[in-house]
């Protein structure tokens, strides 16, 4: 799950070296890898705040699946989600203002938006396996899978949940 950092000059990803999945960054020009997370859980989907000074990404290094926050020049992680048993797959809005993500609070996995100002979570979609949200360039719609019946498909929903539309493709999963 790598991600380009807002001006293009490093890449984050994913990387098992010598242990755990961790959060890496690649400096593009120079090919430098250098670990920004360190730990035994498995630390992964990094996700740039629109301003470049730090990531979000997903871990379970507190015995449950929820986004945490760190400093693109390292440091310790600060946990985001507090709210159900499961939280991934984290977007930002490109103002950063809202937190796009998978939700699980035993109900099936759902996309929510988290306020990133006061921390509130709002469940925006309805289906049980809903996954991978991305937000549209001017941020007002996300994009997520879907399943509709025994089909994947793709749908998209505005960021205040209440307009929702499947994407019909005549071929695919």
């Amino acid at each position: 799950a790598p991600a380009w950092s807002p001006v293009g000059r490093y890449l984050a990803l994913t990387l098992s070296i010598s242990c755990s999945p961790n959060i890496y960054l690649m400096e593009i020009a120079t090919r430098t890898i250098s670990r920004l997370t360190n730990a035994s859980s498995i630390d992964t989907e990094p996700c740039w705040m629109p301003d470049g000074i730090s990531l979000l990404f997903t871990s379970d290094r507190s015995g449950g699946t929820h986004i945490y926050e760190v400093s693109a020049n390292g440091g310790r992680p600060s946990r985001i989600t507090f709210e159900g048993n499961y939280n991934a797959a984290p977007d930002i809005s490109p103002d950063g203002r809202f937190l796009s993500l998978v939700h699980n609070n035993g109900n099936g996995f759902r996309i929510a938006v988290m306020d990133m100002q006061n921390r509130t979570m709002r469940i925006i979609t309805k289906g049980s396996l809903d996954e991978g949200p991305s937000y549209a360039p001017n941020g007002s719609m996300i994009i997520y899978a879907s399943a509709e019946q025994v089909h994947g498909v793709l749908a998209a929903v505005s960021v205040d949940g209440r307009v929702k539309q499947k994407l019909r493709l005549t071929e695919g999963d």
